[in-house]
């Protein structure tokens, strides 16, 4: 088999654009999701939702605090072993 006469050389690449330079707009008139499909993804929505909340509770429990504590003793001159007790 032989190359024709318009190949590119070895170890050339046409320049291109990794992207198109305008996007191609795009309407989305209707979803067809099943009515207990979508129950189910929004039942396991909310039972993940548990544990995280549960997370960022702890995170603003302890920063909070951390900031009353802080704040606390300098506003009272009470400096206590802090929010943790005597770690």
């Amino acid at each position: 088999m032989t190359m024709p006469s318009s190949a590119i050389p070895a170890g050339t690449m046409p320049q291109q654009a990794a992207y198109p330079s305008a996007a191609t707009p795009v309407t989305v008139t209707a979803l067809d999701i099943p009515f207990f499909r979508l129950v189910g993804f929004f039942f396991k929505a909310a039972l993940a939702a548990i544990p995280a909340m549960i997370a960022v509770a702890l995170v603003v429990k302890v920063l909070a605090g951390f900031v009353f504590w802080t704040v606390g003793g300098w506003r009272y001159g009470a400096w206590t072993y802090g929010p943790w007790g005597w770690l």
